[in-house]
């Protein structure tokens, strides 16, 4: 049986999709962690010490940050070999070409401390998402979490991410992680970020400031339609914290 489409691009994503934005040189990647690390570090361990897995790691831009902000154990996995040859450039962690629940179904239980998936979730099957966030639940520590960047289905433009990607399956709302939650082992409460404009400059001083006047426009709908902000995460990404709780048994 031929592979299908979904095998045949993420195989080949580099060629396919990731070399069109990525650049294999020190500035590049200090760009992108500078701009991960603007959404992703609230919610990074504060212990150096801790063991990380980035699933779905690609070219390795967020690896290069853990270890650019001190992490020393670090892993990723992902199924397309030219990614990972370009992030082993440029990050020191493991690097594994391995379907992403076959690494975890092999992992042991209570082994990794912290969890990346950005980008990632929204490639999988829904069977498929429930068996990799059961077993991300299973390798994690009691208290370790996993952070995700998804779309987000309650954006306005939310279609636009869902099939930018021709191998995107869907797109997520809070509600979804919610029950997803209950049903793999990660606590009830379930944390939400936008992945809008950060200020950091005169120029995403005055995006951040024009997207909170669109913030209120569509929360604004939303309550005149439904009487609910519905969660607040208007963006068209959104991040996603999953924890596990810390007196979880076995």
């Amino acid at each position: 049986m031929p592979p299908s489409l979904n095998d045949e691009v993420t195989r080949k994503y580099y060629l396919t999709t990731a070399s069109r934005g990525h650049a294999p040189s020190h500035d590049y990647y200090g760009r992108a962690a500078d701009q991960l690390w603007r959404r992703l570090g609230p919610w990074v361990p504060p212990d150096r010490a801790a063991r990380c897995l980035d699933l779905g790691c690609g070219c390795g831009e967020v690896l290069y940050l853990l270890e650019r902000e001190g992490f020393g154990n670090t892993t990723g996995v992902d199924l397309c070999q030219e990614e990972l040859d370009q992030a082993r450039a440029h990050v020191r962690g493991r690097l594994i070409t391995a379907d992403l629940f076959d690494h975890l179904r092999q992992a042991a239980s209570a082994s990794v401390d912290f969890v990346s998936a950005v980008n990632v979730l929204e490639h999988l099957s829904k069977d498929r998402l429930l068996d990799v966030l059961r077993e991300a639940g299973r390798v994690l520590n009691p208290g370790g979490a996993l952070v995700a960047m998804v779309p987000n289905a309650v954006s306005p433009f939310g279609g636009l991410t869902r099939h930018w990607d021709i191998t995107h399956e869907w797109a997520f709302t809070p509600n979804n992680f919610r029950q997803l939650a209950a049903l793999t082992g990660f606590e009830e409460a379930v944390e939400f970020r936008e992945c809008g404009p950060v200020a950091h400059g005169l120029i995403s001083g005055i995006r951040y400031l024009l997207w909170q006047g669109l913030r209120l426009a569509i929360g604004a709908w939303f309550l005149i339609e439904l009487g609910s902000l519905k969660d607040g995460v208007y963006t068209m990404d959104m991040l996603v914290r999953l924890q596990v709780p810390r007196n979880r048994r076995g």
